[in-house]
């Protein structure tokens, strides 16, 4: 028999609606207890949980999921994909993004960002659409402030058949009965309403998101009461520089990002170092693991790629994980008169870092 998740309910905390279970696996007929002892609240694994949010280790690379209002601050169309595969072949986690977003008048942005996530191998399933619109004000030629909104629709479905309870296994035979424990709701959704500030210089930038503000209903129950709890993030970068970024001269950029969501804390301390074609970046996430990232800046074009190495002994293979991005940027054609166009210039960091 393939290996499956088996699910026993031993333990009964509410989250969701449902109960928590201790998660085991089957191999050839046999229970390996103790294999993996997983609670569905995921409280340990950041980017495995629907009551947390999807964590990505490229930053910059995914501009307007960190902070709104970066939506439009490229100067140009920028169209990216995300793609990130974290833990092994019984627990795996495989989140896809795409986004897209571009200038709105001389001051203005706008953006659209589509993400999927797959939990538990296909257990768990989500989807978002998001809108984000961004302003700016120039407060000097060379620094500006803004602040951006992002506006969508979430949606989580549970695959109940994947799932294996205690009263359908028989300690000689394995599996063999249908289970008698039932779910009001394998499906669930809402609005989902964040913001977001940025200020930014040529050398400088920090920014603050406010994410879930409305706080939408998370649980699969009918009569639960779990919400998404609100996520707090503060970044922070600046660029140590010498005769105004001369062409084939190195950057030295020096990071910072704290992420707060209900009772789980991130600090990511980082630094990227490069020149105007490629760029690497060295991350700790305090207590959790360290990330390592490449990125390629090839005209229109930029790739990355990163990995997340664990530095505890909780689950190693679970928290490791693979991250590669593209994107392309692009602007109208030069034949087509645009009126109001954006004034402002693309700061450094929307360039270089990933």
């Amino acid at each position: 028999m393939a290996e499956s998740l088996i699910f026993s309910n031993q333990f009964y905390p509410d989250f969701n609606g449902i109960k928590v279970f201790n998660i085991y696996a089957a191999n050839n007929s046999t229970l390996m207890k103790n294999i993996v002892v997983f609670v569905i609240a995921f409280a340990s694994l950041g980017n495995t949980s629907v009551a947390q949010d999807v964590r990505f280790s490229q930053f910059y690379a995914n501009p307007i999921y960190l902070n709104p209002s970066l939506a439009g601050m490229a100067s140009e169309i920028r169209t990216i994909l995300v793609h990130r595969q974290q833990g092994n072949s019984i627990n795996g986690f495989t989140t896809s993004a795409f986004s897209i977003d571009g200038t709105l008048g001389t001051s203005s942005g706008y953006g659209l960002q589509i993400t999927k996530d797959v939990q538990l191998n296909n257990v768990i399933n989500s989807i978002r659409i998001a809108s984000v619109v961004g302003h700016r004000i120039h407060i000097s030629k060379t620094a500006e402030i803004g602040m951006g909104l992002r506006v969508g629709y979430f949606q989580h479905v549970l695959d109940f058949g994947k799932l294996i309870f205690e009263d359908q296994l028989d300690q000689r035979y394995g599996v063999t009965n249908s289970t008698y424990e039932q779910l009001e709701m394998t499906s669930t959704s809402g609005v989902d309403v964040s913001l977001g500030m940025i200020y930014a210089t040529k050398d400088f930038y920090a920014g603050a998101t406010v994410s879930h503000l409305n706080k939408p209903a998370n649980n699969f129950g009918a009569t639960g009461t779990s919400k998404l709890p609100i996520r707090y993030t503060i970044h922070a970068g600046g660029f140590l520089r010498t005769n105004n970024f001369r062409k084939n001269e190195f950057k030295l950029s020096p990071n910072i990002i704290f992420e707060q969501q209900g009772r789980f804390n991130y600090l990511h301390l980082g630094v990227y170092f490069g020149s105007e074609v490629w760029t690497f970046g060295a991350w700790y996430r305090v207590n959790d693991s360290v990330v390592s990232s490449l990125g390629l800046n090839l005209n229109k074009f930029r790739f990355g790629y990163s990995y997340d190495l664990p530095v505890t002994e909780a689950a190693p293979t679970l928290n490791s994980a693979h991250e590669l991005t593209a994107a392309y940027s692009f602007k109208l054609s030069k034949k087509r008169k645009i009126k109001n166009r954006y004034k402002g210039k693309c700061l450094p960091f929307q360039k270089y870092l990933f």
